[in-house]
Order: C-alpha cells, then sequence, then structure tokens
C-alpha cells in the first residue's frame, strides 16, 4: 500500500511542477485553493458558476463528437457519454446540486445522481472504458485551464 501511495505522491507532484512551470507560483497556488475549495469567490459567483457549466457541456458535446442535431435526440452514445462526463465534472467543480445539474438536461435530480455514479464506476476501470476515460481527462482539463484564465 505505501508503493502506491508514493507513486501517487510522486505523480501529484509531478502534476504540481508542471503547473509551476506553466502558471508560476502565485497563479498555481490560485488555482489549488480554487479547486480545493479552500478560497472564497468574491463576486459574481453565480455568473462564474454559469459560466463553467455551459463551458463544460460545450466543451462535452464538442470532445465526444455530438452533433447539434443529435442533441434534441439523446439518444446517441456520444450524448450520453458527454452528458454522463459533464454531470461528474460538474458535480466535481460546482457546489451546485443534482436538480441544479441535472436541469440543464432536462432531467430530474435522480438522473444526475445516476449518472454521476456511473461515470465514477467507468472511471474506477479505466482499462475497459479507454475511449470514455480519455474523452473525460481532456474535457477536465480543459475546464482547468478555462478556470484559470476566467479568474
Amino acid at each position: 500500500m505505501e508503493k502506491i501511495q508514493g507513486k501517487e505522491y510522486s505523480d501529484l507532484q509531478q502534476g504540481i511542477d508542471k503547473l509551476i512551470g506553466k502558471f508560476g507560483m502565485p497563479k498555481t497556488i490560485k488555482i489549488i485553493r480554487q479547486l480545493s475549495g479552500t478560497t472564497k469567490i468574491r463576486k459574481h459567483k453565480k455568473q462564474r458558476i454559469e459560466l463553467i457549466t455551459t463551458f463544460v457541456i460545450s466543451e462535452g458535446y464538442k470532445i465526444f463528437g455530438v452533433e447539434h442535431k443529435n442533441v434534441e435526440g439523446k439518444t446517441t452514445k456520444e450524448f450520453k457519454e458527454a452528458r454522463m462526463a459533464s454531470y461528474h465534472i460538474l458535480n466535481q467543480y460546482t457546489r451546485l446540486s443534482y436538480s441544479e445539474i441535472a436541469k440543464h438536461f432536462d432531467q430530474g435530480k435522480f438522473g444526475a445522481y445516476y449518472h454521476i455514479n456511473k461515470c465514477k464506476e467507468a472511471l474506477s476501470v479505466p482499462q475497459f472504458n479507454k475511449s470514455f476515460v480519455g474523452k473525460y481527462e481532456a474535457l477536465e482539463e480543459n475546464l482547468i485551464q478555462f478556470i484559470t484564465k476566467i479568474d
């Protein structure tokens, strides 16, 4: 178990070093505080959350290859995966309730709860869901870059 924790810590440290190299120390500290929820957003919190929500949904459609005409039918595999990833990421990076997240997809709170848990399940075994996990990670990385730009 210690080896696994050591590897995870090493990966974390490498990730932090990359952030520092890309954004500099002050900006990296700001990013970490925002992502961990230890910083308070002074103003325009609602607008910031709306921006993040809109970005995640539209970027999810783009990354997962959802055509706008298919969004209406809501039956394509790409749409379902984009929705599931969007639910999970919005749950991770915002403090929106299940109901608030779900209304962006015309669903109820139990739909959001279901999709968030399905996404956690898919992410827990990445070797069986390589395509989905790769797209999810791209969406998450794009969101982190977006968050750094809006602050």
